[in-house]
């Protein structure tokens, strides 16, 4: 058990290390050993979140539950299990653990049941990375069965933790520029009720390449996680505004993930279309982590749309002088330095 000692210093040095220039998986890697050494737990998963629709993807981890991923979000995203991760996104506090949710009885949660515990997993702890501008991601951290439970020392300092590991992966959440946009054809999955795969179209698997930990997933035999909390949602009858969710893929490229439930004649299944997103949707992205304004969102969407300067101003009823200013001011907090640097960061191309 560590000490009171012990605990400050782990969270001064992730402190620090969430200010660090480090890229997102070095930070998390890093910050996972330091938890190990003072919280204690050898298994762990930790998804990058879309903070819109606070569905989990692009996860590292270390854990031997690989094949029982699918069944583990189906259940926690049907809405009724414990220490959910959308829930604990919502939550004042950020942190929770299994045990003390449901009262020092986790068979009442049915994906430690079917799925954690036959894995050998005992208690479950676990800390939404929120800081004051959303969710980036969560702490999954895994004891054995034989293990005592995460107490309340353990959470504490988790829920310390979570805002500044937070802003970190914001800061990191648009990754590095790609060369900008690529045709390429979007590619449509079907599904049973069940999370089943029953048919695709050839395009789909090239996305499927794409998105992150694409050779684990098919190790494990599944599918990209992130398409089982999305059509779980979608068959619990959840619109399209929530059964999303916005990735980074392989190649730095954007890929967005959509499920709806299927109707007609033979009712039932679900399609997940991957695609590339529009510059509107990745412009809502870039908004959320850099904290634009609505009137220097207005005006980026007016640029997207082909104005010039001159435009933008006429339909804000502004002077050309005031957009650039705006602009600057997008400039300072994006770190970008031109327009067709912003614009291709959003998979468009420069007015002419």
């Amino acid at each position: 058990m560590s000490t009171e000692r012990g605990r400050a210093s782990c969270r001064a040095g992730l402190e620090r290390l969430s200010a660090s220039s480090r890229d997102s998986e070095s930070i998390r890697r890093e910050a996972i050993v330091a938890l190990q050494q003072t919280v204690g737990f050898d298994r762990w998963c930790w998804p990058i979140a879309d903070p819109e629709t606070l569905l989990p993807g692009g996860g590292v981890a270390d854990h031997d539950y690989g094949r029982g991923v699918p069944r583990s979000l189906e259940l926690e995203y049907s809405g009724d299990d414990f220490a959910a991760k959308h829930v604990m996104a919502r939550r004042a506090n950020p942190a929770a653990s299994l045990h003390a949710e449901t009262g020092g009885d986790i068979t009442r949660s049915a994906r430690w049941d079917e799925v954690l515990r036959p894995a050998g997993i005992g208690d479950v702890a676990v800390v939404a990375c929120r800081d004051a501008l959303g969710c980036w991601g969560w702490i999954e951290a895994y004891r054995d069965r034989a293990d005592r439970p995460f107490d309340e020392q353990d959470l504490a300092l988790l829920a310390a933790v979570g805002s500044s590991l937070g802003s970190a992966l914001r800061r990191n959440a648009l990754g590095v520029g790609s060369d900008g946009p690529v045709e390429r054809t979007p590619g449509v999955l079907v599904l049973d009720d069940g999370l089943t795969l029953r048919s695709w179209t050839a395009p789909a698997r090239e996305w499927i390449d794409l998105l992150p930990a694409a050779r684990l997933n098919a190790a494990w035999g599944i599918l990209p996680t992130i398409i089982y909390p999305a059509a779980t949602l979608a068959r619990c009858g959840a619109g399209a505004d929530r059964a999303h969710a916005l990735l980074r893929g392989s190649d730095s490229r954007w890929v967005m993930i959509e499920a709806e439930r299927l109707e007609g004649e033979s009712d039932g299944g679900l399609a997940v279309t991957l695609r590339a997103p529009t510059p509107v949707e990745i412009l809502r992205l870039l908004s959320r982590i850099y904290a634009l304004s609505e009137r220097e969102r207005d005006l980026v969407r007016l640029l997207l749309s082909g104005l010039d300067t001159r435009a933008v101003g006429e339909r804000l009823h502004i002077s050309a002088h005031t957009v650039q200013d705006h602009l600057k001011s997008v400039f300072a907090k994006t770190g970008m330095h031109s327009r067709r640097e912003l614009l291709a960061t959003l998979g468009a191309s420069e007015a002419h």
